[in-house]
């Protein structure tokens, strides 16, 4: 099952908004800075959209690994440009801890077996076979008319009988 994504987004947010601050205050940062943090905002809500509205794994994972990607581009850029632009430490390690749980969260949602349930016979032999007994539901046989209490709305007045 794949984990609910608002703590990934509630770090990367944090993390984003951290690296944010450090970015306007550095001019020549920003312009590379910013169409880089754009974009995993932008695919984080992507994912998050998917997770929201259940949208089948295969699509949900594609999208998670696009945001990794764009993630890992960003990461790689506050790494490299730390000391050009300013950048926290403190920073970097919030969006470093975001990313690794991104990395955690494409490796569940991606690697997961198929949900049980869906179509098909149950794989193996069932209970059913073990007991040697037929699978199906076979109704008795209809024998005469029976006159119990429970009926008593079928066979007309039950004090006639």
């Amino acid at each position: 099952m794949i984990p609910r994504p608002t703590t990934l987004f509630a770090v990367a947010a944090l993390g984003l908004a951290a690296s944010a601050s450090a970015a306007h205050a550095q001019g020549p940062c920003a312009s590379e800075f910013l169409p880089l943090r754009e974009a995993v905002e932008k695919d984080a809500l992507a994912v998050k959209a998917l997770v929201d509205r259940k949208a089948p794994r295969e699509e949900v994972c594609n999208q998670i690994k696009k945001f990794a990607a764009s993630e890992a581009k960003y990461v790689k850029y506050l790494t490299d440009n730390q000391q050009w632009c300013g950048i926290p430490a403190e920073a970097i390690q919030q969006v470093k801890a975001s990313h690794s749980h991104t990395l955690k969260l494409r490796q569940q949602a991606c690697s997961a077996a198929p949900v049980q349930g869906s179509g098909g016979p149950p794989p193996g032999p069932g209970l059913s076979e073990a007991l040697g007994t037929a699978r199906a539901y076979t109704p008795p046989s209809p024998s005469k008319a029976s006159s119990g209490t429970f009926n008593t709305l079928t066979g007309g007045n039950p004090l006639q009988r």
